[in-house]
């Protein structure tokens, strides 16, 4: 498998399984618009995903108030989870997410579509826009597990 393995997972999965640390130091999952998936978003492709050489970078929105961006801020280290059901492909990335506060890169990746969820448009203080950088990317396919780290951009397949 290679990194554009995984980035072609990343762009037809649906969702993301996104996982933070709560306040008891817990894991706390839930799933996120993918952003990267070409179907549903064609305006944000070369955008919501960015691979450089086995680091990805990806963009996600949310609200600003949600409890995910509060422990975001407190701690940014978190996880995210690819998948295409039935064909037994995934891809799992860890990495840090942080908050994106420059207005016009929030404007550039603002869908019309988004209203209902932020009333008041790009502008609205409650949408969020969230960065995520990879360092291990652990991926799955034909019943065998590969491995990338940004530590090491020739690693070799486990």
């Amino acid at each position: 498998m290679k990194i554009e393995d995984v980035e072609a997972i990343i762009e037809k999965s649906d969702a993301a399984v996104f996982s933070t640390v709560n306040e008891k130091g817990f894991p706390e999952s839930r799933a996120l618009l993918n952003l990267a998936n070409k179907k549903k978003y064609p305006r944000l492709i070369g955008k919501a995903l960015i691979v450089e050489g086995n680091r990805i970078t990806l963009y996600f929105t949310t609200n600003t108030s949600s409890r995910k961006v509060s422990q975001l801020r407190k701690n940014s280290k978190s996880s995210l989870y690819f998948c295409i059901p039935g064909k037994f492909l995934g891809a799992g990335l860890c990495g840090e997410m942080i908050e994106v506060t420059d207005e016009k890169i929030k404007k550039d990746f603002w869908q019309t579509g988004w209203r209902i969820y932020y009333h008041k448009g790009a502008s609205d203080p409650d949408y969020a826009l969230i960065k995520f950088v990879s360092e291990d990317i652990r991926s799955w396919s034909h019943f065998a597990e590969h491995t990338f780290s940004i530590h090491e951009e020739e690693n070799p397949e486990t």
